[in-house]
């Protein structure tokens, strides 16, 4: 899911350590969650691509790429974990263990008709636009890079009649419950900015959230994961009975919440 650098930012996968079976799982719903929606904005990709995949995590995205471009194409997956990705056995899809940040670009080959990534750079705080340099420097002329990340300061309550409103929002902060962890809340939003700055062209941005109910795939998905990224940004007590809070309405029925805002980004190299 995420490709922080070794050097400067927590491997999100070290948070599975012990932990396999609740993280598959967490994935699992991730998939769910995310995939349908990134394959339809990803509808674009040609037979014959040749396709690169940051931070690519399990690999569902990757397969479906090389589905895509058939047996004349070719996808590249890479994370600096690919634990996961290695299990693959795709005849058109490379694994690669790299750092978009830190490893040269020239071990990834040729360069690429599409690179994307999808809550990647979320993680970066302070090097995104790095991260976005380098990804369009993969590029062949005329190539496409492509994003999706997200605004996660809108994932909260919409009843302020609900019982458990009042306290959820006392402990979210309108989403300022992401900065003393080194987040971003707004990121997502900026992506445009950022592509222009890296000298793509023919920008478009797309931004999409739903209203969903707690015990839903996505507040299920979301409890474990506001779990490990509280206990990466050094969680104390107080911190986690904030968490507790947080989680104990995610789990319940009755509970509705806006999810976060993902906003998808593509644009082009020049020619």
């Amino acid at each position: 899911m995420a490709e922080p650098t070794s050097s400067q930012h927590p491997d999100y996968r070290l948070a599975a350590a012990g932990r396999e079976s609740a993280e598959d799982e967490r994935l699992d719903l991730l998939e769910q969650i995310y995939d349908p929606s990134s394959r339809r904005r990803r509808s674009f990709v040609q037979p014959g691509w040749r396709c690169l995949e940051v931070g690519a995590g399990r690999g569902s995205m990757a397969v479906w790429l090389a589905e895509q471009v058939g047996p004349t194409g070719q996808v590249v997956a890479t994370d600096i974990d690919t634990r996961y990705l290695t299990r693959l056995d795709v005849p058109n899809l490379e694994v690669i263990q790299h750092s978009i940040l830190d490893d040269p670009l020239d071990l990834l080959g040729e360069p690429f008709d599409l690179v994307c990534s999808r809550l990647m750079l979320f993680h970066l705080k302070g090097v995104q636009e790095q991260a976005i340099r380098r990804m369009a420097e993969s590029l062949r002329p005329g190539g496409w890079l492509f994003d999706e990340d997200c605004d996660w300061g809108t994932a909260a309550p919409v009843d302020p009649a609900h019982p458990r409103y009042h306290d959820y929002q006392r402990v979210w902060q309108d989403g300022d419950w992401w900065t003393p962890r080194g987040y971003d809340k707004v990121f997502g939003q900026k992506l445009p900015v950022l592509f222009e700055r890296c000298g793509l062209q023919e920008l478009r941005n797309e931004a999409s959230t739903e209203v969903v109910r707690g015990g839903s795939p996505w507040a299920r998905w979301w409890i474990p994961t506001l779990e490990v990224i509280n206990e990466l940004g050094g969680a104390d007590e107080a911190s986690r009975r904030e968490v507790e809070v947080m989680t104990a309405a995610l789990a319940d029925p009755t509970f509705w919440l806006q999810r976060e805002v993902v906003h998808a980004c593509w644009g082009r190299r020049a020619p």
